[in-house]
């Protein structure tokens, strides 16, 4: 997609809005974050935030079909999620439903239906996909296992996917303390983006959510804590994994003051594991006949995707001949290396050209480009920061992933390890 002028306004009740326009094909994308991810939530209620997203996404103010049932009739698709500092709402559609879906979100912004039934049947659906998530090889690594080793606080380290025996006691009364908290248009960005006309779009948004009565937003809690001393290890049995396999996680620089050292350790994850010729498969394969399958990433769901603190994360999926701290051994002796000269510019214009290319695939999907706008304008206020991205990972250089590199200290991370064959501890 082209770059588009991004049109920002805050409404009476505090609602923030955004909107591009783009006119090359006719369909437009609609976002709705809202200021409460799963680290939000208190002790004992484990889950809750993952369950009320579940709620929402079947809500329908009144009597009637679903909230999906009437996008999939109007000839769109919609879906949900919830990370860590949000949870976001977002459909697309031909691009004359869009006063459509806007209707449908402020409604249940306004009063969704929850009742008792309702919850019971989420919490069911909630332990089978937490279940079909676990119940397979390497089920729940990284995530949720990884967290608890790098963080001590219950907000960054609790599974928030939901933990069934808890949720089990949730009733509808706690779900609507729950909505009156967090869902109010105060703690809320709406996105439409595509072939809209920006002011027309505006006065849609304006009639279906300006009634909506303000509610206290609280702001954002810090979840800051202090990073590891030594470096923390924990390891699981997993029967059904063939291998053995560890992540390690590092505490990463908060992504609101210094975004550009996010796009340095993405670049750092690539070279590391990324592509055709990824230096640590290359380094274990030279030296020791062994194939290695590693990942790396920055944050611990995608880059930019939360507030501080988050985590930079590598896996390793290794043969159990070739024993795990050989290699760790690798992968501090790249990390070295790369501290100390940086890559070389072939291999850094070889990553940077796919990181260039996957990111401008991606923003043609008009699901992911609605949901980036809507996430950097509640995370950092700032979706023009999704223009500006291209420019700026291109800018990365040879030096900056050096400094990423040194970085990552072998003496505060995280060092989850998977043991193949056994029962579950």
């Amino acid at each position: 997609m082209n770059t588009a002028e991004i049109t920002r306004v805050t409404l009476s009740n505090g609602l923030r809005v955004v909107i591009e326009e783009e006119h090359s094909v006719p369909v437009a994308g609609v976002a709705v974050h809202y200021d409460i991810g799963f680290r939000a939530e208190a002790e004992g209620a484990s889950g809750l935030a993952h369950l009320f997203e579940h709620l929402m996404f079947q809500a329908a103010s009144g009597t009637g079909p679903n909230h999906f049932q009437q996008v999939e009739r109007a000839g769109g698709f919609c879906n949900a999620s919830t990370r860590q500092d949000y949870t976001d709402f977002y459909t697309v559609v031909p691009a004359d439903a869009v006063a459509g879906v806007i209707a449908l979100e402020a409604g249940r912004m306004r009063a969704p239906t929850i009742t008792e039934r309702a919850v019971r049947t989420q919490i069911s659906v909630i332990r089978e996909e937490v279940l079909g998530k676990i119940r397979k090889p390497y089920g729940g690594f990284p995530w949720p296992r990884l967290s608890p080793v790098l963080f001590r606080s219950f907000a960054n380290a609790h599974d928030g996917y939901g933990d069934y025996a808890t949720l089990q006691h949730v009733t509808a009364a706690d779900c609507e303390e729950f909505f009156d908290r967090h869902y109010g248009p105060g703690n809320a960005v709406v996105t439409v983006a595509g072939d809209v006309e920006p002011e027309a779009v505006l006065r849609v948004i304006e009639r279906a959510f300006g009634a909506i009565a303000p509610r206290p937003a609280a702001p954002p809690a810090p979840y800051g804590e202090p990073e590891p001393a030594g470096q923390a290890v924990a390891e699981y049995a997993d029967p059904l994994a063939p291998l053995p396999a560890f992540a390690l996680g590092y505490r990463v620089p908060d992504p609101a003051a210094h975004p550009d050292a996010h796009l340095a350790l993405s670049a750092l994850a690539s070279v590391l594991a990324g592509g055709a010729r990824p230096r640590l498969r290359e380094r274990l394969h030279r030296e020791t006949g062994h194939n290695v399958t590693f990942s790396a990433r920055i944050g611990l769901f995608d880059l930019l995707d939360a507030r501080d603190p988050d985590m930079w994360v590598l896996t390793a999926i290794h043969p159990a001949e070739l024993p795990a701290e050989r290699v760790l051994a690798a992968v501090d002796a790249e990390l070295d290396a790369l501290g100390a000269a940086g890559p070389s510019d072939g291999e850094l214009r070889r990553r940077r050209t796919a990181w260039l290319l996957s990111h401008h695939r991606s923003m043609d999907r008009l699901a992911d480009r609605v949901r980036m706008l809507g996430r950097f304008e509640l995370l950092f206020g700032d979706p023009g920061l999704v223009a500006r991205l291209p420019g700026s990972y291109a800018g990365v250089g040879a030096a900056d992933v050096a400094a990423a590199a040194r970085g990552l200290r072998p003496h505060s991370r995280a060092l989850l390890r998977v043991v193949p064959g056994r029962g579950h501890e």
